[in-house]
């Protein structure tokens, strides 16, 4: 009778230990992926314009917001070649009682969420990745090795494993009336413009030395000009 009664209060012991597990918060790294493409034609066919980048923002300035979320497309009106995408996450750990299942003090790194086996490069079809180089140092992923001409479209979409847009099923929607939709990974960003081509820097240089050679030529030429007016 003791090892049946042993035997049945382990067994509810280990139900009630499966029921809590259930119900305990996640403990897992919260993988973060960003990819920067040529633009996405099947958003541009929704009628979605895509979203501009003007002239306000400057090389260098950092400017912060959540990810991940329902991406756009991107209009670069900086009047600015982009040349390198700089991300940093500024959130490094992540708790919210709220979603399903609750996180606590989670981390929050850069990872391969789509499963290619790479960090930063797309595997959807159509949009092609626009930077050939993917840099990561700690917190910090840099896109480079290419450029976004200024008056160009392109595509940068974040990924979270799990999936953590407002309303995909683990955080709780965003309402309708709040306007910023943001998702509730905070990260900041600059860009840099692009390094002119060597055969263009070199040909600006050919083409000031000839302004030069000339103006200096026409300038010789005026004070030869004005030399003979005096001896006559």
């Amino acid at each position: 009778m003791t090892t049946i009664a042993t035997k049945i209060a382990f067994s509810v012991l280990g139900a009630a230990g499966i029921s809590l597990l259930s119900l305990a918060p996640a403990s897992a790294v919260i993988f973060v992926e960003p990819i920067v493409t040529t633009q996405n034609q099947d958003i541009i066919n929704t009628g979605r314009n895509p979203r501009r980048l003007g002239p306000e923002l400057q090389p260098g300035q950092v400017i912060e917001y959540g990810v991940p979320d329902v991406a756009n497309n991107l209009l670069n009106a900086t009047g600015q070649n982009i040349g390198s995408l700089v991300f940093t996450l500024e959130t490094l750990s992540y708790s919210n009682p709220n979603s399903t299942p609750a996180f606590n003090n989670e981390p929050v790194q850069w990872g391969d969420v789509d499963g290619d086996g790479k960090i930063g490069f797309s595997n959807l079809s159509g949009p092609q990745d626009i930077f050939k180089d993917v840099t990561l140092a700690g917190d910090t992923i840099t896109f480079s090795g290419g450029v976004i001409p200024d008056g160009t479209v392109f595509y940068n979409l974040f990924r979270t494993q799990p999936n953590l847009i407002p309303g995909a099923g683990i955080i709780p929607a965003i309402p309708a009336e709040i306007t910023d939709r943001d998702g509730p990974i905070s990260v900041s960003s600059y860009y840099t413009t692009a390094v002119p081509e060597p055969s263009s820097a070199l040909g600006a240089l050919a083409l000031g030395a000839l302004t030069i050679g000339w103006q200096l030529k026409k300038h010789k030429k005026k004070q030869t000009l004005a030399s003979k007016a005096v001896k006559i």
